[in-house]
């Protein structure tokens, strides 16, 4: 009996201790902590200014197509391509004597700018290819190209 007896007062004392540690623990967590033997905790209030998200990774907005010419205008991959900002648009015009121009437009990473405004022969004898990179969203365009080339 006796052994029931201090059986029985220990679960009362855990029961008890476990009551008092979620006690502590709803004070902590709905931030009204009191204080208790002479120890004074600091009420912590929520953050009037929460963290801002960061901001949103801005890109640059290119126009992108394979094959292009002025009469017929994109005949194959017409599409749009997104770069990080610091990146350009690109539109390669393949020339030749007799006055054929092929276009190719793109997106262009930083460290691909080397040849950004370059002209120099195509791999194709009589055609040469000059280049052009402009630094706007849909600066490449056909609606926008030419006021970028003057």
């Amino acid at each position: 009996m006796n052994s029931e007896l201090s059986e029985h007062r220990a679960m009362g004392a855990l029961r008890v201790h476990v009551e008092e540690r979620m006690s502590d623990l709803m004070f902590v967590v709905s931030g009204r902590r009191t204080a208790e033997n002479g120890d004074f905790c600091e009420l912590v209030h929520p953050n009037p200014n929460p963290p801002q998200q960061p901001p949103l990774r801005r890109y640059l907005r290119c126009y992108r197509c394979l094959f292009e010419t002025k009469e017929l205008g994109c005949l194959l991959g017409s599409d749009i391509c997104l770069m990080p900002e610091g990146s350009s648009c690109i539109t390669l015009h393949i020339r030749n004597a007799s006055g054929s121009d092929i276009m190719v437009s793109d997106c262009r990473r930083r460290e691909q700018m080397d040849d950004c405004t370059d002209t120099r022969p195509a791999p194709v004898f009589g055609f040469w290819i000059f280049s052009h990179c402009c630094f706007m969203n849909f600066c490449n365009d056909p609606h926008n190209r030419e006021s970028y080339l003057q």
